[in-house]
């Protein structure tokens, strides 16, 4: 099976490259494109036939119409395996009496749609992701996975899919060795909670399921925000005067080591987005165990926050921000809609802010983060100094082509799209990631400099000496990159490994 991926990413890369000569074919559903098209029934994976979840209509009907409410995908650990068979007897529960109660409104709808010969909706359904922890003394790992699943009513991840396990646990960032349940809406994939293995302890029959967050907005308004130690102004600020300014919901306290080390990375970066001419605000939701304690910290903060004697208005905040641990930094639009709830991990790779407010993007600043990305699907990319005006020309160049190749992808979605599928448009800035990535490839220091790069391939292209950079010999260099039209190189790490391979023969 890793074989067979691997021949299949590799193919992937090229495919990016050259515009599809067949026709529009089907739009995947969400449901595919996050768990495959082959999920199985635990309860007949002892069975000679096992069907995929578009023939069989697990997750989605004919129609491509979802076939239940809410989503659970439930993160289990084979080994240690006592906390998880734990909390598989109490997911079990709710799992029967969330499908076997239903409401006399939920009935009559019900009722409604069979009248119009649309099968009724199920109410939750759970995808298990079986995660291998600690498992030397396996020998079989196919026989112990059915074995652990077998008796189960829901869906499960096969076994073999390994690749897609880890990336599931990797995008809802699971603790190795907890289980962990992540609610998502049956209609759209949007997280509803993360904390289903919490809610479910402290509601073990689901009288509250599916324990939708409230949103931020309540919380924030409900009260005065007012400044911490080290702000300018001593004036409070009401939630409306936010109105037009993206906001990171830091929840912070004083005892936490990782915290104390993050806070003053936050403040460095909060005012360069500020003086960059960002409105940006940070709100501060304290998990300090005394008042006093929270009074030392906040003389640190030049930002505003929420009075520590409002404790209802703060733990709505984490409520409504799925706060799982501390520090967590979440990203709010100027409506207050979530952009991120991973603020802190955007902030550590991009400590200047220079992509922000992290939302998805067509051009993004490459860091660390994307150039290691860059391993697994091409990219074009625009060489340049790192002043603001030459990021602003960079941008105006790139978007045009960016947004001319997403017009060709109707249908990609980058929540759930894998974005190894994909060109990357990125602006290199004059840093160690650039100089690290010129030197693999065998680039120059020249700039401004354009290039295409597919490591996968072991090729590049760079526009040719002299080329003004303009909106139309970009697209014009896209193009050529796109249908192999343009001279191509093998990159220095090819050219190393060949002599290597030829010295050692």
């Amino acid at each position: 099976m890793a074989a067979c991926y691997s021949e299949q990413a590799s193919s992937s890369s090229e495919n990016v490259t050259k515009r599809s000569s067949a026709g529009a074919a089907k739009p995947v559903c969400w449901q595919h494109k996050l768990f495959g098209k082959h999920l199985s029934q635990c309860s007949q994976l002892n069975q000679q036939d096992t069907k995929p979840c578009d023939e069989s209509g697990m997750l989605v009907d004919e129609d491509g119409r979802p076939t239940c409410e809410v989503i659970g995908v439930y993160f289990s650990f084979m080994n240690p395996s006592t906390a998880s068979d734990d909390f598989t007897h109490q997911l079990l529960d709710l799992y029967t009496n969330v499908n076997s109660s239903t409401s006399h409104a939920e009935n009559d709808r019900d009722a409604e749609s069979t009248s119009r010969g649309v099968e009724r909706r199920k109410k939750f359904e759970v995808v298990h992701v079986v995660l291998w922890y600690d498992a030397a003394d396996v020998l079989d790992f196919e026989e112990k996975f059915r074995a652990y699943v077998s008796d189960l009513p829901w869906l499960t991840v096969p076994n073999l899919d390994y690749t897609r396990n880890i990336r599931l646990a990797q995008r809802y960032c699971i603790k190795i060795g907890v289980p962990s349940l992540v609610l998502l809406d049956g209609s759209n994939g949007s997280v509803i909670t993360r904390g289903g293995a919490e809610r479910i302890v402290s509601d073990p029959s689901g009288a509250e399921f599916p324990w939708k967050p409230p949103h931020p907005k309540a919380a924030l308004e409900d009260g005065p925000l007012l400044p911490c130690g080290a702000r300018d102004s001593n004036e409070p600020m009401l939630h409306e005067e936010l109105r037009h300014c993206f906001k990171g919901v830091y929840f912070s306290a004083h005892w936490c080591p990782p915290c104390k080390a993050f806070t003053p990375l936050l403040v460095d970066t909060y005012q360069r987005i500020r003086e960059r001419g960002h409105d940006f605000e940070v709100i501060f939701v304290s998990s300090d165990m005394s008042e006093e304690s929270y009074n030392v910290y906040i003389e640190t903060m030049p930002w505003l926050r929420i009075p520590f004697s409002q404790e209802e208005r703060r733990r709505k905040l984490e409520r409504a921000l799925d706060v799982q641990a501390i520090p967590t930094l979440a990203i709010l639009d100027p409506r207050d809609n979530i952009i991120t709830l991973d603020g802190r991990g955007e902030l550590i790779e991009d400590p200047e802010g220079l992509n922000f407010p992290w939302t998805s993007r067509l051009v993004n600043i490459l860091t660390e983060k994307y150039a290691t990305s860059l391993h697994d699907a091409p990219a074009v990319i625009l060489f340049v100094e790192g002043d603001d005006c030459e990021i602003q020309f960079a941008e105006s160049v790139l978007t045009p082509a960016a947004q001319a190749y997403r017009k060709d992808r109707p249908d990609y979605d980058p929540n759930f799209d894998d974005p190894h599928d994909i060109l990357h448009f990125y602006i290199a800035l004059d840093c160690q990631t650039s100089d690290i990535l010129r030197e693999f490839i065998g680039l120059d220091d020249a700039v401004p400099l354009l290039t295409a790069i597919d490591i996968p391939r072991g090729i590049y292209v760079v526009m040719e000496d002299g080329a003004e950079i303009t909106v139309d010999s970009v697209q014009q260099f896209v193009d050529g990159f796109r249908n192999d039209k343009l001279p191509i190189r093998k990159t220095a790490a090819v050219h190393k490994t060949a002599k290597s391979d030829h010295a050692s023969t």
